[in-house]
């Protein structure tokens, strides 16, 4: 899974600072510690006193678990992108502002 918007060279590992964390995650900054301090997300790499990173590949693998955990009901659901979403809505909405006209024509 590539999670960052560069990749890497081959042999080198990449660290993600926090915001960059939270961002692929989707968690706030007191849920992603406290997840860390219950050992369900992987510790950071301390890099100074006051700086801290993740793996990317740590990160990569909680999130390909997270997703695993989701079941096989979420893989058989067929998945509709947003632009047909847009349309489909978009379309009811024309359809239902035609109704009155049609009624009022009889």
């Amino acid at each position: 899974m590539n999670t960052s918007h560069t990749d890497s060279p081959p042999g080198t590992t990449r660290l993600l600072r926090i915001r960059e964390v939270l961002r692929l995650c989707g968690l706030s900054r007191a849920t992603l510690y406290r997840e860390i301090k219950l050992h369900t997300f992987p510790a950071p790499v301390k890099l100074s006193a006051r700086s801290v990173g993740w793996l990317q590949e740590d990160v990569a693998q909680w999130l390909e678990a997270r997703i695993a955990q989701r079941g096989p009901a979420y893989d058989a659901a067929p998945r509709r992108n947003a632009s047909a979403a847009k349309e489909s809505a978009a379309t009811a909405d024309r359809d239902r502002s035609r109704e009155p006209q049609r009624r009022e024509e009889e």
